[in-house]
């Protein structure tokens, strides 16, 4: 029983950190510029079930064209953010944090929202799973 819960605790540590190099990934490979194609949206695969069972908290990675001056990327963000709170279905979503340094959002989302979060590839890089991290 015993190494069952620390064989969990390590999976849940490596999906932890897994994720965190993804968003990683993602928010410094967000290279948008005018003009230039967004990529396509990722969007994690457990959430297609989790959002029919219920609401489920998301961090939403959006896309802010890169700038070598940090104030310029920061006043993009906040404005990001708007572009796609203002697209998502009201009672379908709720925010749970909104950053101002980094460029995504925390949402808790129904599956009505994210089918309309996968509609904006313009403003979304990517939609995940928000995991809470347990300390060590």
């Amino acid at each position: 029983m015993a190494s069952s819960c620390v064989r969990a605790g390590i999976v849940g540590i490596v999906r932890a950190r897994l994720l965190a190099l993804f968003v990683t990934a993602i928010v410094s490979g967000t290279n948008l510029g005018a003009g230039v194609v967004p990529a396509d949206l990722v969007v994690d695969p457990d959430l297609f079930t989790l959002v029919h069972i219920g609401r489920t908290r998301v961090l939403v990675v959006l896309q802010v064209p890169e700038s070598g001056d940090e104030g310029q990327r920061a006043n993009a963000i906040g404005p990001a953010q708007d572009a796609v709170l203002s697209r998502l279905p009201h009672r379908h979503a709720s925010v749970v944090r909104r950053y101002a340094s980094i460029p995504m959002l925390a949402l808790e989302i129904d599956a009505m929202a994210l089918h309309a979060l996968e509609t904006m590839p313009d403003v979304v890089a990517a939609v995940t799973l928000a995991r809470s991290l347990k300390p060590q």
